[in-house]
C-alpha cells in the first residue's frame, strides 16, 4: 500500500513539473512574439497536445500572465508578465535609465510622457510620467488602446513588416474614434512605412481630438523595436505657440534615441 501511495505522489509530482514546464515555454514562446500568437499557432510551436494547451492557457490567463486578444484572435503576454519583467530590469538599471530620459523630455516640454510595447492590436502602456501641468489622458499604467489610434502604437509597428502587420490585424475591425482615425489596413500600412522614413508617429487628435501626440520607437542591441516612447500636450498648448511640433518630434527622436544606445551597452 505504501508503495502504491508513493507511486501515485510521484507520478503527481511529475505531472505539476510537466506543467511547470509547458507553462515557461509558453511564456517564453509569446515573449518572443510581442504581437501574439493564436492557439494553433502555439500548439504547432510547442506541440502540446490541443486538451492540455486549452488548460494551461486558461489557468496563466486567469493569474494575468497572459491575455487573449479577442479582435486579432492572439494570446499576448499579460500584464503580470511585463511587470515582473521591469522588475527584473529596474534591477539590471535599464528601467531607470528609461525613466531618467522621459522624465528629462517632461521637464524640457512639460508634456505627459509614457513607455509601452505592442501587444497584439494595441500599445500596452508600461509608464507614464504626468505633466505638471495638469490635464487628464485616457491612458494609464496597464492600459490598452489601439495601436493604429496611437503615436506609440504607430511607432511600435515598425519593427514589422507589411506582411506581418497584415496578420496581426488580420480579424481586426478599425474603430473610428473620430474622422482623423484610420480605418484601414491599407491606410494604416502607408502611415507606418511613412514613420519608418521619418522616424517618429504623431497622432493628431486621433484617439482623442484635443490631444497631439509624437512617438518614437526604441531598439535593442540587435536593432530590433521593442518599445517606444512618447509625449503628449493639448492642442492649445500647439495653437498658444507654448510648444511646436518640430520640437516636440526633434525631442522624443533624441530621447529615444538616447534610450535605445544606454540599454544597448547593457546587451
Amino acid at each position: 500500500m505504501r508503495t502504491k501511495g508513493l507511486s501515485r505522489m510521484a507520478e503527481s509530482v511529475q505531472g505539476e513539473v510537466k506543467s511547470s514546464v509547458r507553462t515557461l515555454q509558453i511564456l517564453k514562446l509569446l515573449s518572443s512574439y510581442q504581437a501574439g500568437l493564436t492557439f494553433t499557432e502555439i500548439q504547432k510551436y510547442l506541440e502540446i497536445p490541443k486538451s492540455s494547451l486549452f488548460v494551461l492557457l486558461s489557468t496563466i490567463q486567469q493569474e494575468k500572465w497572459i491575455e487573449f486578444d479577442a479582435k486579432a484572435n492572439r494570446f499576448t503576454l499579460g500584464i503580470q508578465a511585463w511587470e515582473s519583467t521591469h522588475q527584473y530590469l529596474n534591477g539590471s538599471q535599464l528601467i531607470s535609465i528609461a525613466e531618467s530620459h522621459i522624465t528629462e523630455m517632461m521637464n524640457d516640454l512639460h508634456s505627459s510622457v509614457h513607455l509601452a510595447v505592442l501587444s497584439g492590436c494595441d500599445a500596452l502602456y508600461l509608464a507614464q510620467i504626468k505633466s505638471d501641468r495638469s490635464y487628464d489622458l485616457p491612458s494609464k499604467v496597464g492600459a490598452r488602446l489601439p495601436a493604429q489610434a496611437t503615436a506609440l502604437g504607430k511607432s511600435l509597428l515598425t519593427g514589422y513588416s507589411d506582411d506581418e502587420i497584415k496578420a496581426i490585424f488580420k480579424n481586426s475591425v478599425f474603430k473610428k474614434f473620430n474622422s482623423s482615425t484610420i480605418g484601414s489596413l491599407d491606410q494604416l500600412l502607408k502611415e507606418v512605412n511613412k514613420v519608418r522614413i521619418q522616424g517618429f508617429s504623431e497622432s493628431n487628435g486621433e484617439l482623442v481630438e484635443r490631444f497631439y501626440c509624437v512617438a518614437a520607437p526604441v531598439t535593442d542591441g540587435n536593432g530590433k523595436v521593442i518599445a517606444a516612447i512618447s509625449s503628449t500636450v493639448p492642442k492649445r498648448y500647439l495653437e498658444e505657440k507654448k510648444i511646436t511640433k518640430v520640437r516636440m518630434q526633434e525631442c522624443v527622436q533624441d530621447e529615444a534615441r538616447q534610450v535605445s544606445e544606454e540599454l544597448r551597452a547593457y546587451s
